[in-house]
């Protein structure tokens, strides 16, 4: 549900100069790829987009290598773009999937050039960057049952360079909601002898897509200095922005009342009885 196979396609078909159906991303499969740290903390394109491209990399100077066998040319004079490796100022040429069959069926190569197309490459980052954004949203609470109304809400992030800005986009929306409904409805409760009250989604507070408006997102995109691609994280800016970004709007709507401070999740009833309690006395 994160785009992952379209999104790491995407940075190989570039970098490789192939279509994006030709990318086939294999996921989960111990036996290919025996260790990973996982996906989290807005790390898979940071990761994974880097690893891809120095995997290329090796992978196209493997190729000119081998491509200087099959050409008969120098490997000086080797040139690589769209999927092919030509000599230069020639229109000799060999494409990749060309050069993977050779790899496999000639008996003349070296040992590293034998046996297919194909490179293993890993990847540690350790060097932070730090993505930043702005959110604002406005609210409207009604005062005689405590329940909000999110009327508007618009945010700007940087995520660094976006390789799929459509699958950013749908983080952000759905990083929105996940933030919104900690600060609003989310809660575990149990009764007096410690059974949950909220063992499921009829019970939980769940935030829905009737609860919302249209969201709108833009992206600044600062390029990152610590990868090649110049990316930042982008799945959790939605909820990092959106949990304070309620809270203070909340917080704003309640100023007439005095009101400078609203515990998490903020319930409709948690809402009432802050304005109950803090409701000027009218009957003097």
């Amino acid at each position: 549900g994160q785009g992952h196979e379209t999104s790491f396609a995407q940075v190989a078909a570039e970098w490789l100069g192939l279509p994006v159906a030709d990318v086939n991303v294999i996921v989960g499969d111990t036996d290919i790829v025996k260790i990973g740290g996982g996906s989290h903390s807005g790390r898979s394109m940071r990761m994974a987009g880097t690893v891809i491209v120095k995997a290329s990399d090796i992978l196209i100077e493997k190729g000119k290598r081998l491509a200087e066998i099959v050409l008969e040319a120098s490997v000086a004079d080797i040139e690589f773009s769209d999927g092919a490796f030509r000599v230069s100022g020639t229109d000799y040429s060999v494409d990749l999937y060309t050069l993977d069959r050779e790899s496999r069926t000639r008996a003349d190569l070296p040992e590293d050039l034998a046996g297919g197309l194909s490179v293993i490459e890993s990847n540690e980052m350790h060097t932070p960057v730090f993505p930043n954004g702005c959110h604002i949203c406005e609210v409207e609470i009604d005062e005689d049952t405590g329940v909000v109304e999110i009327s508007r809400y618009a945010a700007v992030d940087d995520v660094g360079r976006a390789i799929n800005p459509l699958i950013v986009d749908g983080q952000t929306h759905g990083g929105i909601v996940q933030g919104v409904g900690q600060a609003m409805w989310e809660e575990c409760v149990y009764d007096s002898d410690g059974q949950p009250l909220c063992g499921s989604f009829m019970d939980y507070g769940m935030p829905r897509a009737d609860q919302f408006p249209f969201f709108v997102t833009e992206l600044n995109e600062v390029p990152s200095p610590t990868n090649p691609l110049g990316i930042k994280g982008a799945g959790e800016a939605g909820c990092v922005g959106a949990l304070p970004c309620v809270q203070s709007a909340l917080i704003d709507a309640l100023k007439p009342y005095g009101i400078r401070d609203v515990p998490m999740p903020a319930t409709p009833n948690r809402l009432w009885k802050l304005i109950q309690q803090n409701r000027p006395n009218t009957a003097a």
